[in-house]
């Protein structure tokens, strides 16, 4: 344990951050469209072509930083997630820094820890995707300058200085003026001016005095150690004109970049000015930033209260601290300020001061782990907020999975995370709960089982580890699992392992530009399906990517003009590799319609009868007697298609009981086979899983009912068991 205590805490740093950020940088492919569009920019400048306006990069420090990674280490996902990943744990150095010296070493390092498990933070640690690069320069900017300004201990460090000028021109590279300049300059305005309010000149010089006077603080810095009021007045005078010459300077140099780089609106704004899109509601940022920020989120109203509450005097004597609760208050307001009012005006933007605000979560664990906080009425909004968010992520995975995005994206419906996000939710919701108001609560409850209030103590503890298993979770599990269905790499991997001498890989109406990366760029087009088929009809082996929207038409196509076809890969859920022929690695058949879509009668348990139109036979079900909750009820329908079906038709399910129904209305298959391409002939078999929770579904003996359904209209039942509304009933399903 000593020999652990000796390893100073940026060696700690570096570890934890390495072991999240780095693992599988190169295994999972680009995310398409969000990082294929990023590095295709970025691969153009590194082989200097001419970028297009519309495509070049403003402002460019994120390209220019990718393109140096593609120069250096060739094209591949490695050369271009290293430098960001870099950036991301040069950002975790920077904030326990930082936080060191505005507050205390150890408030340092559980800022750092809450940084690099916040969930937007280390998904942008490792994707194209990203603002690293900006949050990196927020970071040296207002974070240099205010250490320089006025740090805990009073040592006025150069190196400080020149992090915060260098952050200010790194700033404007990554995020323009307004964001990357401005944004920083303006709430570190905000602190100082705060401050200054309550300390005089005249005071901040006895302070400085006094502890010169003492035992030298100043000792082992580069500011020479004053001796009587008139030279301390005249160091402080100093270091003010020291700040005023930083900024100066970086200002110069960044007028200069942007006359170089030749101005614009896209060096204000980031992009173009135009008005993009309607500004997202106050609900609506403020759910986007909890996506964001999970779990930590549940806290930040406990922290921003107790932030302000040390502002005002009264419970808490303002110390030196105030000035960087200030400085982090006014980042988080303003930020959430522009993060609501940019789109209006530029397009989406990601929530620019996410480092500050992981950073206040620090100062706020901090406080937590060293006194008792009395906030129990926080503790329940903690508890509030945190089972809301767990119910969006049960109900909706990707708003955990695209947090960092600024696009939309389809989550995978193959991907099931459903109840990992609900129980790592749960868990710190009783976490933070117990933590902030389990000293009052717990005592006052549950004596006997807490008299010393140690569970709160210990609630405090265990959020280490937890987020930490959160963390690794998002880096090792759920980001490369979503990759197999958001790059197509996948699917060049088992082509190049399955094909042979002179067998080539062609696409069919696939708009990616996975082939530069996973190809040499080597791929042949296919425009229409005359010519896919002309293919797939050939003597030689051929492998076509496709996409899965497409498989539908292509299979009642190909099924009609007897063309041959095999999925050798059926894991990505937006595309599929095709081939002609199976052999040697490759010689099974993936495709998931041959397992639904059938040309002989299947047996299913429970035999049926029931004409809907002359248009399609319902010939039995699989459906169990009894069911427990919490749990799914699994449903297997059959059907024979007797004619041609309307398109879209979907199916309805109602569980009726008295006073009481649940419903698992669907699109048959899940969508990968709509009704308007059953074929006469066909028997298709629609599996379905309907949640059965605890509070919502009570027990008793339910009555199923089943329907096709488009609109307002329904298949009509000629024949069979059914109600005069076209429900056809299904026997009794037992819910205990």
């Amino acid at each position: 344990m000593d020999a652990l205590r000796k390893i100073p805490t940026p060696a700690w740093i570096l570890l934890v951050g390495a072991l999240l950020i780095f693992p599988k940088l190169q295994s999972f492919g680009l995310w398409d469209p969000a990082e294929i569009r990023l590095a295709d920019v970025a691969r153009d400048l590194s082989e200097g072509k001419k970028v297009t306006p519309s495509k070049r990069p403003t402002p460019p420090l994120s390209t220019w930083v990718m393109a140096t990674g593609f120069k250096v280490l060739g094209i591949n996902e490695l050369a271009g997630r290293l430098p960001l990943a870099l950036a991301g744990l040069l950002a975790l150095l920077l904030a326990n820094r930082i936080i060191s010296r505005l507050f205390t070493p150890k408030a340092g390092l559980l800022a750092a820890l809450v940084l690099v498990t916040t969930p937007a933070f280390l998904f942008q640690s490792r994707q194209l995707a990203s603002d690293m690069i900006y949050y990196l320069a927020l970071l040296a900017s207002a974070g240099g300058l205010a250490c320089y300004l006025w740090p805990q201990d009073n040592r006025h460090s150069r190196l400080d200085l020149a992090i915060g000028g260098l952050g200010l021109v790194a700033g404007f590279l990554a995020k323009g003026w307004i964001l990357g300049f401005f944004f920083p300059i303006f709430c570190l305005a905000l602190a100082i001016g705060d401050s200054w309010r309550t300390r005089s000149w005249e005071e901040a010089i006895e302070e400085t005095k006094e502890e010169v006077d003492g035992e030298s603080p100043f000792r082992g810095s580069d500011v020479a150690i004053p001796t009587d009021y008139h030279t301390v007045s005249q160091s402080v005078s100093r270091h003010w004109q020291k700040l005023a010459l930083a900024v100066g300077a970086a200002l110069l140099v960044s007028v200069g970049f942007y006359f170089y780089l030749g101005g614009g609106s896209g060096l204000w704004f980031a992009l173009p000015l135009k008005k993009v899109t309607l500004a997202p509601t106050f609900d609506k940022a403020f759910r986007d930033l909890g996506f964001g920020t999970f779990p930590w989120f549940g806290l930040l109203p406990a922290a921003l209260f107790l932030f302000v509450r040390s502002q005002m005097g009264g419970a808490e004597k303002r110390t030196r601290d105030a000035f960087g609760k200030v400085l982090i208050l006014s980042l988080v307001v303003i930020g959430y300020l522009l993060m609501t009012v940019w789109p209006g005006f530029a397009g989406k933007i990601r929530f620019p001061a996410l480092p500050w605000l992981c950073l206040g979560i620090g100062v706020f664990l901090y406080q937590g782990f060293t006194r008792e906080l009395y906030l129990p009425l926080l503790g329940i909004t903690a508890l509030a907020l945190l089972l809301v968010l767990q119910q969006d992520f049960y109900v909706s995975p990707g708003s955990l999975a695209f947090s960092h995005l600024t696009e939309k994206a389809k989550f995978p419906v193959d991907l099931n995370i459903k109840w990992a996000v609900r129980g790592f939710g749960v868990a710190f919701a009783l976490l933070f709960f117990t933590a902030l108001g389990g000293r009052v609560y717990l005592t006052t409850w549950l004596k006997r089982f807490d008299p010393a209030g140690k569970v709160s103590r210990w609630a405090w503890f265990a959020m280490i580890p937890l987020s930490l298993t959160l963390a690794g979770w998002n880096s090792w599990v759920l980001t490369p699992q979503l990759s197999l269905h958001m790059s197509n790499k996948a699917l060049f991997q088992t082509y190049h392992e399955c094909k042979k001498d002179g067998e080539k890989l062609s696409q069919y109406r696939v708009s990616g530009r996975g082939a530069a990366y996973y190809n040499n760029g080597k791929i042949d087009q296919v425009g229409d399906q005359k010519k896919l088929f002309q293919l797939l009809k050939a003597k030689t082996r051929t492998f076509v990517l496709v996409p899965a929207d497409q498989m539908a038409s292509l299979d009642r196509s190909a099924r009609q003009s007897k063309v041959p076809y095999y999925v050798l890969d059926d894991r990505n859920s937006k595309y599929l590799i095709l081939s002609n022929q199976l052999d040697g690695k490759c010689s099974e058949d993936k495709n998931p319609l041959r397992r639904f879509v059938l040309q002989k009668r299947p047996n299913p348990a429970h035999a049926i009868a029931v004409n809907f139109e002359d248009r399609v036979e319902m010939i039995g079900y699989d459906m169990p007697a009894e069911v427990r909750r919490p749990g799914k009820l699994k449903m297997r329908l059959y059907f024979h298609v007797k004619t041609r079906v309307p398109a879209n038709y979907k199916l309805f399910m109602h569980f009726d009981q008295p006073g009481h129904r649940f419903h698992g209305d669907h699109t048959p298959l899940g969508g990968k086979y709509p009704t308007q391409y059953w074929l006469p002939g066909d028997y298709i078999i629609d599996e379905y899983e309907i949640d059965l929770p605890l509070l919502t579904t009570p027990g008793g003996t339910y009555t199923p009912y089943i329907g096709f359904w488009l609109g307002n209209k329904r298949l009509k039942v000629k024949s069979g068991p059914a109600d005069k509304s076209n429900r056809v009933r299904l026997g009794k399903l037992r819910v205990r």
